[in-house]
């Protein structure tokens, strides 16, 4: 059975996209299990079931990681911290806010991913023309989301894009030879969501007395 590489890109463009504009407490989480969701087409065609079970750990591992941050920020006996949601500027919903930057970088990322797709070998898709497009598309979206990150939590999304992206792309390199770097790769997205939660949720604390002294 051949690849079927509108599968591949549309699956894979759709789950960038979302990660690309989700925001709030959750948002590296759900980033993570939209974009291993996406990219499991084009990790089973190149690295089997290793391939898509080293997506699939990374985003059980970013869904527990996230939840005993949340956890662990809220309980720990330690001083309230930054609020990874709060962003540096213009707020989300604004014109040139986080947000509308993002949607620009996501319409940008696509003459960039698709130049890439065509023109960078990688391992075995050298002579598959196109079937790196969702894949390199994650992987710009992520690095713009990076560079135009306004909070904490923008930039645990971003390395979390880019980790996810990165550790598929590994495995187009050499497929199923290639599962242990891929799954180093994907690492860094669990542990950016472990982060961001733990962070949010050491947040949340300093949150609730200013608003029982409010009441």
């Amino acid at each position: 059975m051949g690849v079927s590489g509108p599968l591949l890109s549309t699956a894979g463009v759709i789950a960038a996209v979302v990660a690309m504009m989700v925001d709030g407490r959750r948002a590296v989480a759900i980033a993570v299990v939209c974009l291993a969701a996406g990219m499991m087409p084009t990790a089973a065609t190149f690295g089997g079931g290793p391939g898509v079970a080293v997506l699939g750990v990374s985003a059980v591992a970013a869904i527990l990681l996230a939840w005993a941050g949340w956890i662990g920020g809220r309980r720990l006996p330690w001083v309230a911290g930054l609020d990874p949601t709060v962003p540096a500027s213009a707020p989300p919903d604004r014109l040139f806010g986080p947000r509308s930057v993002r949607a620009f970088g996501a319409a940008v990322a696509i003459p960039i991913a698709s130049w890439v797709s065509f023109n960078v070998p990688v391992g075995q898709v050298t002579a598959v023309e196109g079937l790196l497009f969702p894949t390199a598309y994650a992987w710009t979206c992520g690095a713009i989301r990076l560079i135009a990150a306004k909070t904490v939590e923008d930039l645990a999304v971003g390395v979390a894009m880019v980790s996810m992206a990165t550790g598929t792309a590994w495995l187009l390199r050499s497929g199923t030879d290639s599962v242990p770097g891929a799954a180093v790769a994907c690492a860094a997205a669990p542990l950016a969501a472990l982060i961001a939660s733990w962070l949010a949720g050491r947040g949340s604390r300093r949150l609730r007395p200013e608003a029982e002294g409010e009441a």
